[in-house]
Formats: C-alpha cells, structure tokens, sequence
C-alpha cells in the first residue's frame, strides 16, 4: 500500500512541475509605443497577435520574446493566481517582461539604430490549453 502511495504520489508531483513549467498564452496588444529622442511612435496597425509558450528559461513566441533564454521567476499571489517575470539581455537589446493577471507588460531598451530607444507594449491575453 504504502509502494503504491508513493507512486501515485511521484506521479502527481512531476505532472504538477510540467503544468508549471510550460505554460502557452495567445495575446491582443492593447497598447504600443516606442520613445526615441527624435519623438514618440505608435503603431499603425495597434492589436497585433502574440503567441507564445513559456517552458522553464525557455520563451517560444511569434514576437516580442527575442532571446534564446531568460533569466524566469514563477510567480504566485495569495489567491492562487499565477504570472511571471522574465529577464534577458544581449549586445543589441535588454527585455524586461510581467505576466499578471492575464496581462503581458514588456519594455526593452533596443539599440538598432544609431541611438537606442524604448519600445513598450502592452497585451491581453488567454491560456491556450490543447
């Protein structure tokens, strides 16, 4: 009895650690602006989709996510609501990104030009379950 105990037990708790550890999200931007010192800029085209699946330091995404790998704290309130914030940084752009609350709130200082600027954006988004 007490074998099977500790299966169902070690079963549970690796389920419960893939649940946590990979998590899929389709976003609407809400909002987008970019600061540069020649001036604001927002979209053209504002609602844009994102996508994105999050698995350990791991963020696949069809935008916004442009690193390879993040520095990812879980995080949890406490009723139970679960988000995240996740940090990169590389030669050409440093990301700082809050998941909260069904809300994605992404800054980065981007140096692609000859003076950097800050992109900010915004998203709505829902869990994707397959």
């Amino acid at each position: 009895m007490y074998k099977e105990i500790l299966i169902s037990f070690t079963i549970i708790v690796i389920f419960s650690q893939k649940l946590l550890a990979d998590f899929s999200y389709e976003c609407v931007e809400l909002e987008r602006v970019t600061v540069a010192d020649s001036g604001l800029m927002t979209p053209a085209y504002p609602g844009r989709i994102l996508k994105f699946n999050l698995n350990n330091n791991k963020i696949v995404a069809s935008g916004v996510f442009y690193h390879d790998e993040y520095n990812v704290t879980l995080l949890t309130d406490a009723n139970g609501n679960t988000g995240f914030r996740a940090f990169a940084s590389s030669i050409d752009r440093q990301d700082i990104f809050y998941f909260f609350n069904s809300q994605l709130f992404h800054s980065a200082i981007v140096n692609y030009g000859m003076r950097p600027s800050i992109q900010n954006n915004i998203f709505e988004c829902k869990t994707l379950f397959f």
